[in-house]
């Protein structure tokens, strides 16, 4: 994730180094230089902006010291790929020990005045060259939020994401990673993640505002919560815990296809097989043209004996979805019952063509070339 963070990251801020240009030094004299392992020629960024004609090169007094900083801080926080980095970083850490404070709030104000990525380029200097800045690290994540939101980039979510579980990393008792993290789990519908960082948060000190939105958020998120937990249940074969917790959702939530849908499953792994096509009905009513569901429905069919109906609903579902060697392997099933040996071993073949890998379909396949020599 680091990788791709870095990679969007610095596509995203490349555009501010077109704003600085690169001065060459030639003979470095002591003051700011002193104490530094400088280059031999050093290429020093300078904020350009419209201090263009003050500039003279090689005469460093001429240059305004802001337009000196302000570039060092562009080409730090837009993670150049320049050889003197570590050089950069170092001056500006001469010119001002304490500067990753100046740097973090000038990030503050650009956040306020919703100049995004403008913050996001001070907030990524500040971390830059404080690692474990945990205050710029929380608030590039929300700075990242804020440009999603602006912009309509929903991929700039998941770097938010990324720097509340950085917080995490830096300092495990930071309620407002915490915080944040579960507002972006549930917008990325991972309920029970949402719920155990919203539960963790009010741990910690939050602003008042914040326990409020934690206390709203745990109340909408509960039972979905619920229902993550007993799906996942459910799909790791306890069955029965599952449809406990599913079942008890039913009668607030009827609306929801889904619910209807793993509590169908339950039932059907439980060989209920009218009860499940009764859920599975249910789905396609809310949720027309679910092919899921219209091949567990056919599966439930094959299990009572009604090849016809079975028949029809899969023959449905491949309409939708052409090359689902699934669907396709449950027809070879259907006429196999049906005591059509041919047709089901074309079915067989046309579905270990799509999924070679797929060991039920490959079990067929040599279940019914056996049958036929």
């Amino acid at each position: 994730m680091q990788n791709s963070f870095v990679k969007v990251q610095s596509k995203l801020l490349k555009r501010f180094l077109d704003e600085v240009v690169f001065i060459e030094l030639k003979q470095i004299n002591a003051g700011i230089f002193s104490e530094i392992e400088s280059p031999d020629v050093v290429q020093l960024p300078v904020y350009i902006s419209d201090l263009a004609e003050r500039i003279k090169e090689n005469d460093i007094e001429s240059i305004p010291p802001i337009a000196i900083i302000k570039g060092l801080v562009y080409v730090i926080g837009a993670n150049a790929e320049l050889p003197n980095m570590s050089f950069y970083k170092q001056l500006l850490l001469k010119i001002d020990a304490d500067i990753a404070k100046s740097i973090l709030s000038d990030g503050i104000r650009y956040a306020t005045d919703s100049q995004f990525s403008n913050a996001i380029l001070y907030f990524n200097a500040a971390i830059n060259l404080e690692p474990y800045n945990i205050d710029a690290t929380y608030n590039l994540g929300r700075a990242f939020e804020d440009l999603s939101e602006l912009e309509a980039r929903p991929e700039l979510k998941k770097l938010a994401k990324y720097c509340y579980e950085k917080c995490i990393e830096i300092d495990p008792n930071f309620g407002y990673a915490y915080f944040s993290l579960g507002f972006s789990l549930y917008n990325e519908e991972n309920y029970l993640k949402a719920e155990e960082n919203w539960l963790i948060a009010l741990n910690f000190p939050l602003t008042e505002e914040m326990r409020e939105e934690v206390v709203m958020g745990l109340g909408r998120v509960r039972d979905k919560a619920a229902y993550e937990r007993g799906y996942q249940l459910i799909l790791s074969g306890r069955v029965n815990e599952g449809l406990e917790v599913l079942c008890a959702l039913e009668e607030d939530h009827d609306e929801w296809w889904n619910l209807l849908f793993f509590i169908g499953v339950g039932n059907r792994m439980l060989e209920r097989y009218e009860d499940a096509l009764g859920y599975f009905l249910k789905v396609m009513t809310l949720n027309t043209g679910h092919i899921q569901t219209m091949n567990e429905i056919g599966i439930c069919l094959i299990s009572i004996g009604d090849y016809n109906e079975a028949e029809r609903y899969f023959k449905e579902a491949l309409r939708l979805s052409p090359e689902n060697a699934e669907i396709i392997c449950n027809l070879g099933i259907v006429y196999f019952n049906k005591g059509d040996d041919k047709t089901a071993r074309d079915y067989f073949d046309r579905a270990h063509l799509i999924a070679p890998e797929d060991e039920v379909i490959q079990m067929w396949l040599d279940h019914i070339n056996k049958k036929l020599i």
